[in-house]
Parts: structure tokens; C-alpha cells; sequence
């Protein structure tokens, strides 16, 4: 049936879900929580402003690189093997910052997490809206970019809300990186493998990424 043609599973709204999250996750969490958890940090460290600023760059820095290798043509493996493991990087680097002690450490893994949600972004974009547009309900697309804004949200109330609590810094990275790993089970299941392949469209055919570009046409699912 066209209208289950989305998701195996759980049709093209589940779908959709499954790409909100992702995107939440690495994104939404995995880039931006830094900037709430940065004063307490800052303070607590007695990190200078450019100090702080070469870790918001390195993140950045990170994104660009990730997006760049997610769009070269013949990347061994699936694009939701890739999703899913981009998504469990980004959580583990989220979560390791609560462990780390030293600047260097600090640039590797927002290095590492940035180049990790530039993937999910391509990878997931990829899947979620080529399916979507397959099973005709390309409107839900809205659905799977607003896991950005929603990701930002859900990481600044929980920082308050730990905040509130009298929590110090390691322990918003390593709440954080939990909430980032909670949702690497739901994606699996909401973006179920096995799907047909793709028409001779481009699977991001109307997307346009900053930096970065479509992800690879050729690759398997």
C-alpha cells in the first residue's frame, strides 16, 4: 500500500518521528548543548573566552569535515548503518565530555561529535525523505526538520532543570549524552532497513545542506 510505503513498520508518520529524533539527537543535543552547559563550565574550569571558542570551533570544524565525507560518492556499507552509527558516536563524544580533563580532549571530542551530526543530518535526510516522498507524503518532511529545534529545546530545560538541582558541569555532558543514546533504539526501529531501492531521483533532491551536500545515490539502504 502507498501510504505504508514509508516505514515498514510504523508508516510515514513513525518515519518522520524516527528522523525528528535523529536529528534532536545529534543536533538538536549533540551541537547545541554546548552553549548552555558553557557558563557553568567556563566558570568552573576557568576557561578563558578563547579557550571556549576554539571548543565551539572545533565543533564546527568537525561539521564542515562530516559533512564533506558524508557526500563522497561509494562509501562502503548501508546509509542507515551509517546513520546509526554516526548517532552512537555523537551520543558516546556528548557524554565523554563529562570525563574529559584537558583542552586537547575537549577539541577532539566536539571535533569528533560535530563531524558525527553532519552524518546523521545527510544520512538521515537521505532516508527519511526519499521514503517519504516515495510513499507520497513528502508534507511530513516539516516533521523530520523540526528535530533541530526540538533538540535545542529538550537540551536547554534539561540543563535548567539539572541546573536547578545543583548539578556541575560533568554531569550535564554526561545526562546529555544519555538523552542522545535514548534515542539511537527508537531510530533503529522507526527507520527500519530493507527498503526498496531508490528511484533514479536523487534521494535530496530539493534539499539544500550548509556545509555539505546530498548524500551518495549510489549507496546501499
Amino acid at each position: 500500500m502507498p501510504g505504508r510505503q514509508g516505514g515498514a513498520r510504523t508508516g510515514p508518520l513513525g518515519l518522520a518521528l524516527g528522523g525528528l529524533l535523529a536529528l534532536a539527537s545529534a543536533i538538536g543535543i549533540g551541537r547545541f548543548v554546548y552553549t548552555p552547559i558553557l557558563p557553568t563550565m567556563a566558570e568552573e574550569l576557568g576557561l578563558t573566552k578563547g579557550e571556549a571558542g576554539l571548543v565551539a570551533s572545533a565543533n564546527l570544524l568537525g561539521y564542515l569535515i562530516g559533512a564533506l565525507l558524508a557526500a563522497t560518492p561509494r562509501l562502503p556499507g548501508s546509509r542507515r548503518a551509517w546513520l546509526l552509527g554516526a548517532l552512537a558516536l555523537g551520543a558516546a563524544t556528548t557524554g565523554a565530555m563529562g570525563w574529559a580533563t584537558s583542552l586537547p580532549a575537549f577539541l577532539a571530542l566536539r571535533g569528533i561529535g560535530g563531524a558525527a551530526s553532519a552524518f546523521v543530518l545527510v544520512f538521515a535526510s537521505a532516508l527519511v525523505l526519499d521514503r517519504l516522498a516515495r510513499a507520497g507524503r513528502s508534507g511530513l518532511s516539516a516533521v523530520h526538520f523540526a528535530g533541530v529545534g526540538s533538540g535545542i529545546a529538550l537540551s536547554a530545560l534539561l540543563v535548567a532543570a539539572l541546573l536547578a538541582t545543583g548539578a556541575g558541569w560533568r554531569g550535564l555532558w554526561l545526562a546529555a549524552g544519555a538523552a542522545s543514546l535514548a534515542a539511537v533504539p527508537l531510530v533503529a526501529w522507526l527507520v527500519p532497513a530493507g527498503e526498496a531501492p531508490p528511484t533514479a531521483a536523487a534521494p535530496l533532491r530539493g534539499l539544500t545542506l550548509a556545509p555539505g551536500g546530498a548524500a551518495p545515490a549510489r549507496m546501499r539502504r
